[in-house]
């Protein structure tokens, strides 16, 4: 018995087969990697935030050889998402520090999160995104890389893939980069 809607429907399920495939690719190419950090000559503007427990943090040397600042807002998926990955690269990496910095939110809103996604690193309120501004901030998630001098190294204004962030190979790789030029 032959069903005359049979290649109709193969034709549905091929082209709907079609748009899987283009948007899984279209998904994997959209989310940055480590590798898109780019490097950055900008200024590192010194700051003093608040945490969310009213606790006055500030941007000094540490003992960390690189440090990453990173902007985020908790409405942002990618930002929610990436602050995992930033607690793991911390804990692995005895190296580096991070300092999140949650831009233009409510000191509630951010502790309600926080109490639900720990992350053994400062959050930093900017209420009134002076500090955003200040570092040329323009769209969440930013992030950047600065070494143990606080000197400018990378920015990514997308999310970055921090469990394949190697602080090691970054350095050197920018540092090869600087001498080419």
């Amino acid at each position: 018995m032959k069903f005359p809607t049979a290649p109709a429907l193969r034709g549905v399920m091929a082209l709907g087969v079609g748009f899987i495939v283009l948007f899984a690719a279209s998904a994997e190419h959209a989310e940055a990697d480590s590798r898109q950090l780019r490097p950055w000559i900008g200024p590192a503007p010194d700051f003093a935030l608040a945490d969310a427990q009213g606790v006055q943090f500030s941007l000094a040397p540490a003992v960390a050889s690189t440090t990453i600042v990173h902007f985020f807002a908790t409405w942002c998926e990618p930002c929610r998402e990436e602050l995992p990955a930033l607690t793991r690269l911390a804990l692995r990496a005895p190296g580096v520090r991070v300092i999140a910095i949650s831009v233009a939110e409510p000191e509630m809103r951010l502790r309600r999160f926080l109490s639900a996604n720990q992350t053994g690193f400062p959050v930093l309120l900017d209420s009134d995104r002076a500090v955003a501004r200040a570092w040329g901030v323009a769209t969440l998630p930013t992030s950047f890389v600065l070494d143990a001098s606080l000197k400018p190294q990378f920015i990514s204004e997308e999310s970055v893939r921090w469990d394949e962030f190697e602080p090691q190979a970054k350095a050197a790789a920018n540092e090869t980069s600087a001498k080419a030029r």
